[in-house]
């Protein structure tokens, strides 16, 4: 059977299945409690061919409706890029709301950055190719999957991209995403997300287009520059500690050398720092028609780290 002949339905897990990869949801196999929900690392059976995956089962107290449920399946079920997390399967028997993916060996970005051990092997080169990986995947959410709507993520943030084996990164938690005509390009929704990360313009307008995931994405780009997390405050001279954004904004005309991780400083090329810290501007800039294109992004971190690498001994 060819992918483009599977439905929906195929991809039902039944709840045995799940209850014995996760020995009954065990807190042994819990590897991360979110607002919606708990994730467990698993062993599905032989019949699978991805058996190390990730379960994420919903908290239906806290997570909408069934409907909500069905249009985030709906949404992953139709992904294919090595940029977005790989679903596996859902389980929504005795009305349980499961998804299934892929297992992410290195976790997510943000466990990366809070680590200083963890933070130092993130090179500036691999912050790169870890961008250039986002973007990819954001572009190819944006740009329709070949049909008549595009994706907005509305949740792009350091901890919903996760690192394979290879530290390449992958983006995943589709909980919030949101389909949009072409021709529309815009939605008027309450606005969602997460807050630091969260474009202020949609948040005061409640109008939803695809360059809120861009303001999002630049706040990722200022925490692997920065090595700071979005909500972590941090002490600039004698001035009260302000959140990580808020000191990007104030060393907008001088740069952003005093506030550039320490473990990578040495590391950066110039032109490859310049042109990522331009770009990144440009994506939190207040007006939206400022902020560039996914493509436009891509190319410019294309270009950085092929200078990045070329030039870098």
């Amino acid at each position: 059977m060819s992918s483009s002949d599977l439905r929906l339905e195929d991809f039902r897990i039944p709840l045995d299945e799940i209850k014995v990869a996760t020995d009954n949801f065990s807190q042994n196999y819990k590897i991360e409690t979110g607002g919606f929900g708990i994730v467990y690392k698993a062993h599905l059976s032989e019949r699978f061919k991805i058996r190390t995956v990730a379960i994420k089962r919903l908290d239906r107290s806290v997570y909408p409706g069934k409907e909500e449920f069905l249009s985030e399946l709906k949404l992953m079920f139709r992904f294919q890029h090595e940029h977005i997390i790989t679903f596996i399967g859902y389980c929504d028997d005795d009305d349980e709301r499961i998804t299934v993916t892929k297992y992410a060996i290195n976790g997510s970005l943000d466990e990366h950055l809070e680590d200083h051990n963890r933070r130092t092997c993130l090179t500036w080169a691999k912050r790169l190719k870890i961008c250039f990986g986002v973007a990819r995947g954001l572009e190819y959410l944006h740009s329709g999957l070949e049909e008549d709507d595009i994706i907005i993520h509305r949740d792009i943030k350091s901890g919903n991209i996760l690192l394979d084996e290879n530290l390449e990164a992958q983006i995943s938690d589709f909980g919030l995403s949101i389909s949009v005509l072409k021709s529309q390009q815009k939605v008027y929704d309450g606005p969602a997300g997460t807050r630091f990360y969260l474009d202020p313009i949609y948040q005061e307008s409640g109008i939803l287009k695809a360059q809120a995931d861009v303001y999002s994405f630049g706040v990722v780009l200022f925490e692997l520059l920065t090595g700071m997390l979005a909500y972590e405050r941090k002490r600039m001279g004698d001035d009260k500690p302000q959140f990580m954004i808020k000191l990007v904004r104030r060393y907008y005309d001088v740069g952003l050398d005093k506030l550039l991780d320490p473990l990578i400083r040495d590391q950066m090329v110039c032109r490859s720092l310049h042109a990522v810290e331009k770009i990144a501007y440009k994506c939190i800039s207040f007006n939206t028609e400022d902020r560039p294109t996914m493509d436009k992004i891509i190319k410019t971190l294309e270009e950085a780290l092929n200078i990045q690498v070329s030039l870098f001994i």
